[in-house]
C-alpha cells in the first residue's frame, strides 16, 4: 500500500464521509424495510409510487445527517459555518413533514419517514436549546455549582480575589510532553486555567503549545525562559504584563502534582495524586504582582562555575540561577575576600570551588552564620576547600576516596552514580522526590560526627558541636562502596580498604529545638559532588534541579507568597488479577456476545423460513 494512499485513509474528512454514507444506507434500510435497490413491502392500495417513497425517506435520512453535519462544524470550526448547513437540514426534515402529511395513514413507509423527521426535528431543537443554555449560564450565570467531594472545579477565594484585582494582562502558555500520563495531567491544568480565566476573562489568556508541533514558538518561549527546556513533562509559564520586560515566572509540572505510590506497580491496587495547581499557580501570580524578590548569593573567587553560563551543554550554573529566578529568588554573587555577606542575603551557596577558602573567608561565613544566615555547601574531595574545618565545626566531615555503584550508574560509568530516594523518606528536601534518582558524578563520602556507628560503614567520631546535628538524607545505592583507589583499573571492592555502602552523599544540619513544640531551624546543606549543579548534570537529570530547589526552599522556609491553598486530591483504584484472570474476563464475555449474535441469526432465519 503506497504511503500516499495511507494519507488518504487517514484523512479525518475521508471517515467522516464513509460514516455518513454508511448511517444514510443504514437508516433508510430501516426506513424503507429492505435494502437500496430490493423492492420494499407491498402497501395498501392508494399509497404514493415506490420511487416517491424512496424519494421521501432520502430526504428525511438526508436532512438528519445534515444537521448532524452542522453540530460537527460548530464544534470543529465555529457556528457561522455551521448555520447553513442546520438550516438546509431543518428545512428539509420540515419540508418531509408537511408534504407527505396526508399520506402517513395511507403508507406505512412514508408514516415511518414522517416519524423519523418528527423526531429527529424534535430531538435537534431540545438538544440545541439546552447546548444554548449552557453556554448562556457558563457566561453570565455566574459561579457553577461544584459538587466534587473536595471542590475540584472551584477557585479559592484569594484566588478569585487575585484575579479579579488585575491591573494588567495575565498570560499563562502552557506546554506538555506527549506521553500518556502528560496528557492526563494537560487535561486537569486545562480545567484549572479555564477557571482563572473565566474568573476575569478581560485580563487573563491562555494559551498551548505543542514543542513537536510549534518548534518556532517553543524555541523563541525558550530564550526567554531558558529553565523550560528541563521540564520534560511540561509547565507553565506566566506573563504579567505586556511587552520583553514584562516578569514571569515558570511553574513546573513537578510543582502542580504529587504523587503518592507507584502506578506503574503492577502489585498496587490504588494511588492517590495530590494537585496543588492552584496553590502553586496563584502564589506565583502573587509574587509577580508583590515584586517581592529574596536574594541568595554564591561565592566567587575560587574558580566556581559561572552563574551567566546558559548553555546545557557547558559547565556552569545558569539554568539553576533561571530556575531561581523564575520563583522570585535572584542570585547575586559575593567575594568573600573583599566584603562581607551582604545584610540583604539570607542564603549563600558554595559551589564547586577549585581553589581554598582563605582564613579571612571562612571568619566572614562564621559571622553570616552567626547572624541566623544559611549555607549550601557542593563540594568534592578532589582538591582541598579550605573549608574542612569549618564544616567539621557543624559535625560534618567528607572523607577519602570515591563513592561507586556498579547498579546504578550513568551508561556504565562505576563514578557517575545514583543516589535512588526510597519510599519512606520524610526528610522534606527529599519527601516530594521518593522514587526518583540524584546523579552525583565524583562524589565522596560525608561523615556525621556523633552518630552511631554502623557495623562496616564509616566510623563517626566525636562531636564538634554539640549545638547543632547532622542528619543525612541522601544516601547511595545497596550495591555501592567508597573506593580508596579511585585510578586503579578493573575498578572493584576491595574487602579489606573499601567501606561499604550505602554512603552518606547529602547531609542536613539542624538545629535541635529546646522543646518539643518549637520548630527545628535549619542551617546547613552538604552535598559530596561538586558537579551536582552544572548544567550538563542538570540536563541529564532534571531531579537534581528540583533537590536543589528543595534544598533552598528548606533553608529558607516555607515562602512567604504561598498563600496555603490545600491540594486536590484524588484516589485512583486499581483491580488487580493474575494473567489467567484478566483472559478469562476478557474472553468469556466476547464469547457470550459471539454465540447470542450466531443464535439470534439463527433464529432469525428460522422465524423467517417457517
Amino acid at each position: 500500500m503506497s504511503q500516499s494512499l495511507l494519507n488518504f485513509l487517514t484523512r479525518t474528512e475521508v471517515w467522516a464521509s464513509a460514516s455518513a454514507l454508511v448511517g444514510f444506507l443504514t437508516l433508510t434500510w430501516l426506513i424503507r424495510g429492505a435494502p437500496i435497490g430490493q423492492s420494499m413491502p407491498d402497501e395498501p392500495a392508494g399509497s404514493p409510487r415506490p420511487a416517491y417513497r424512496d424519494r421521501v425517506i432520502g430526504l428525511a435520512v438526508f436532512g438528519f445527517l445534515l444537521v448532524l453535519a452542522g453540530a460537527v462544524l460548530a464544534f470543529r470550526v465555529g457556528i457561522p459555518w455551521s448555520i447553513p448547513v442546520f438550516g438546509g437540514g431543518f428545512a428539509l426534515l420540515i419540508a418531509v413533514m408537511k408534504v407527505n402529511r396526508r399520506y402517513r395513514h395511507q403508507s406505512l413507509s412514508i408514516r415511518r419517514a414522517y416519524e423519523f423527521a418528527n423526531t429527529a426535528l424534535t430531538a435537534s431543537l431540545v438538544a440545541g436549546i439546552l447546548v444554548v443554555g449552557n453556554i448562556v449560564a457558563f457566561k453570565y450565570g455566574g459561579r457553577a455549582i461544584d459538587l466534587t467531594r473536595d471542590q475540584s472545579f472551584s477557585l479559592s477565594p484569594q484566588t478569585i480575589a487575585q484575579l479579579q484585582s488585575l491591573d494588567r494582562d495575565l498570560s499563562f502558555t502552557v506546554f506538555f510532553g506527549s506521553s500518556e500520563r502528560s496528557i492526563r495531567q494537560l487535561e486537569r491544568v486545562r480545567q484549572l486555567l479555564d477557571l482563572y480565566k473565566a474568573a476575569n476573562p478581560s485580563k487573563v489568556k491562555v494559551d498551548y503549545l505543542d514543542p513537536n508541533l510549534d518548534l518556532k514558538e517553543f524555541e523563541a518561549l525558550v530564550k526567554r525562559v531558558p529553565q523550560i527546556q528541563l521540564s520534560q513533562a511540561g509547565g507553565i509559564v506566566m506573563t504579567f504584563g505586556e511587552g520583553e520586560g514584562a516578569p514571569l515566572s515558570f511553574v513546573g509540572i513537578q510543582e502542580l502534582f504529587a504523587l503518592k505510590g507507584n502506578p506503574a506497580d503492577s502489585r498496587a491496587d490504588r494511588f492517590v495524586t495530590s494537585f496543588s495547581g492552584e496553590e502553586a499557580v496563584t502564589s506565583a501570580l502573587v509574587r509577580l504582582r508583590e515584586g517581592n524578590r529574596s536574594r541568595i548569593a554564591f561565592t566567587t573567587g575560587h574558580d566556581e562555575p559561572s552563574l551567566g553560563e546558559l548553555d546545557p551543554s557547558r559547565a556552569g550554573l545558569g539554568l539553576w540561577r533561571a530556575r531561581l529566578s523564575s520563583v522570585g529568588i535572584d542570585a547575586v554573587v559575593a567575594d568573600l575576600r573583599r566584603e562581607d555577606v551582604p545584610d540583604s542575603v539570607n542564603l549563600v551557596v558554595i559551589c564547586g570551588p577549585k581553589r581554598p577558602f582563605q582564613a579571612e573567608e571562612i571568619e566572614r561565613l562564621k559571622s553570616f552564620i552567626i547572624r541566623d544566615g544559611q549555607l549550601i555547601v557542593l563540594l568534592s574531595n578532589t582538591e582541598p576547600t579550605g573549608l574542612e574545618d569549618f564544616l567539621k565545626s557543624y559535625n560534618v566531615e567528607i572523607g577519602p576516596g570515591r563513592a561507586v555503584d556498579p547498579r546504578y550508574n550513568f551508561q556504565r560509568r562505576p563514578f557517575v552514580i545514583y543516589a535512588p530516594i526510597p519510599p519512606g523518606s520524610t526528610q522534606p528536601i527529599v519527601e516530594s522526590l521518593v522514587g526518583r534518582y540524584i546523579l552525583m558524578p565524583s562524589a565522596g563520602p560525608l561523615t556525621t560526627l556523633g552518630g552511631p556507628p554502623k557495623p562496616g560503614t564509616l566510623a563517626t567520631q566525636k562531636l564538634s558541636n554539640p549545638g547543632v546535628r547532622a542528619v543525612p538524607f541522601l544516601r547511595s545505592g545497596p550495591d555501592s562502596w567508597v573506593e580508596s583507589t579511585p585510578e586503579a583499573r578493573p575498578v572493584e571492592r576491595d574487602p579489606a580498604r573499601d567501606v561499604a555502602g550505602p554512603i552518606n552523599l547529602g547531609v542536613a544540619v539542624i538545629v535541635p529545638p529546646a522543646r518539643p513544640s518549637d520548630p527545628i531551624r535549619p542551617r546547613m546543606v552538604v552535598l559530596s559532588s561538586a558537579a551536582v549543579a552544572d548544567n550538563p548534570m542538570v540536563r541529564l537529570e532534571p531531579t537534581n534541579l528540583d533537590l536543589l530547589m528543595n534544598a533552598v526552599q528548606w533553608l529558607r522556609g516555607r515562602p512567604s507568597s504561598a498563600i496555603g491553598i490545600g491540594p486536590k486530591t484524588h484516589e485512583s483504584l486499581q483491580f488487580n488479577a493474575d494473567t489467567g484472570l484478566k483472559t478469562r474476563l476478557v474472553m468469556v464475555p466476547t464469547l457470550l456476545a459471539v454465540l447470542v449474535i450466531i443464535g439470534l441469526g439463527i433464529t432469525t432465519y428460522i422465524a423467517r423460513r417457517d
